[in-house]
């Protein structure tokens, strides 16, 4: 008899719509660019600044939900600029009892570095589509306040622009933060 109970709290636990939860995050990140133009030699660039992005856990199963994610970086590095603007889906889990939350997302959108310098004197971005698979630890350390222990990431950004013909980039994203869940 208390074992059908057990059952039956465990089914409705997990049929029961949870609410969204919708988190606000910044994060500090690093960027490693490395660009590959056909026939010349790769060059690495590394970017550091702020990020921010904002997140939906819509559909929750139990311990696991599923959400969408916006985000966009502005960097700066070796006298030039980064920037992107990505969407994505993600999967968190959230252990029972733990106040650990892993999550994997996959993005998509655009991406860029300037072509001058910092002073914004003639500096152009060329647009490029850009993709990145993320992976990272939330620690809740306060009701509603996580910590962003890490996040990394790898990606590609194409060699197709707004301005023509590019080099095709991959990138490799290591980064902190704060993430504000909304109630």
């Amino acid at each position: 008899m208390k074992q059908s109970w057990l059952i039956a709290l465990l089914g409705i636990s997990i049929s029961a719509p949870a609410p969204a939860q919708i988190g606000i995050y910044g994060k500090l990140d690093a960027v490693r660019l490395n660009a590959a133009s056909p026939g010349a030699a790769a060059s690495t660039t590394w970017y550091y600044g702020p990020s921010a992005g904002i997140y939906d856990d819509f559909l929750h199963l139990g311990p696991i939900s599923l959400g969408a994610d916006l985000r966009g970086d502005y960097l700066w590095g070796n006298e030039q600029r980064y920037r992107s603007a990505l969407f994505g889906l993600r999967l968190a889990a959230k252990p029972p009892l733990l106040p650990f939350k892993p999550y994997v997302q996959g993005s998509v959108g655009v991406g860029g570095a300037s072509s001058s310098g910092l002073n914004g004197s003639g500096s152009t971005f060329s647009n490029k589509f850009q993709y990145q698979v993320l992976g990272g630890l939330d620690y809740n350390f306060f009701p509603h306040l996580d910590l962003r222990l890490v996040e990394a990431g790898y990606g590609r950004m194409s060699g197709i622009s707004s301005s023509g013909l590019a080099p095709e980039a991959t990138l490799f994203t290591l980064g902190a933060g704060l993430a504000i869940r909304l109630p």
